[in-house]
């Protein structure tokens, strides 16, 4: 009996091993299958009907999913959050520009100042700020971007030729410059000797013979009709820039064609009535 105990007791444990062993290899599978899979139960049907890809629906389901699977709960985003400065939606970013100009001494004033006029203008319904809409329909919100820069080395002479008669043509400085259709955050630069901060600049005669240029005297400049270093002058500049900057009006370097002066024309015409009032409001307030 000894020895038939014994046997019967091995043949036991043998079969106890062999039924822990045959558990052992699966679930080791499986837990390993789990770490790779965060989500193993969804892939495990009880039962229940299978869910189906609704026509209206975009989201795709797995056919063999069950419909009341307990949703995955994910961290709300705010789209702001990430997002660059002044997108659409979003709380609108601090206005740098007063901060910026100020720091360029008298020049950034006399900016400023402009700057001020035609936010005026874009921020108000006039005939003005509903052209500039029609290619922006948030103008005044572009315009309030726009960074400025002084070019304290640019022309400051303007250029005369004489004809073979007795014609003269000028050339003034030129005023100001942006790039073509650059949108929001766009950079105008400034010249320091042109018409927008001076009211007049030397003569440089030029012979179409040939020959060195002389020196003549001095020339009031002007931008349109106003007279350089005034405001309403000022305030013309900068509505022209802010015309290329969203691409309503054409590209005019170096005035060749006389794009340039086509171009302040078009701005005048939707705009020199506002341009006016808002000036002889500025003066009246101030004599008050």
């Amino acid at each position: 009996m000894y020895s038939a105990s014994r046997s019967f007791r091995a043949v036991v444990l043998l079969v106890v091993c062999n039924l822990y062993g045959t558990v052992a290899l699966p679930q080791g599978v499986k837990f390993i299958h789990d770490a790779i899979d965060p989500l193993p139960y969804a892939k495990i049907s009880f039962g229940m009907a299978a869910c189906t890809r609704d026509a209206g629906s975009a989201l795709a389901t797995t056919a063999n999913a069950p419909c009341d699977t307990t949703p995955v709960s994910l961290p709300s985003v705010n789209p702001c959050a990430a997002a660059k400065p002044g997108q659409w939606g979003c709380e609108a970013p601090r206005d740098l520009a007063p901060k910026d100009l100020s720091a360029l001494g008298k020049p950034g004033k006399k900016v400023l100042r402009a700057r001020d006029r035609v936010l005026e203008i874009l921020q108000s319904e006039n005939a003005c700020s509903q052209w500039f809409q029609q290619t922006d329909a948030n103008a005044a919100a572009t315009f309030r971007t726009i960074d400025y820069a002084v070019d304290r080395h640019g022309e400051e002479s303007v250029h005369v030729w004489r004809d073979a008669g007795s014609q003269y043509t000028y050339r003034d400085p030129y005023v100001a410059r942006v790039g073509q259709a650059t949108g929001a955050y766009a950079t105008v630069t400034l010249n320091r000797e042109g018409a927008f901060f001076q009211p007049q600049a030397p003569m440089l005669l030029v012979s179409k013979e040939g020959g060195s240029p002389r020196n003549g005297g001095a020339r009031l400049i002007n931008i349109g009709p106003y007279p350089g270093d005034s405001l309403n002058a000022q305030t013309l500049a900068l509505l022209h820039e802010f015309g290329h900057v969203i691409n309503l009006l054409p590209l005019d370097f170096d005035n060749e064609g006389g794009k340039s002066m086509q171009n302040t024309a078009e701005v005048l015409r939707y705009c020199r009535a506002e341009i006016d009032t808002k000036v002889r409001r500025g003066t009246l307030q101030a004599a008050k």
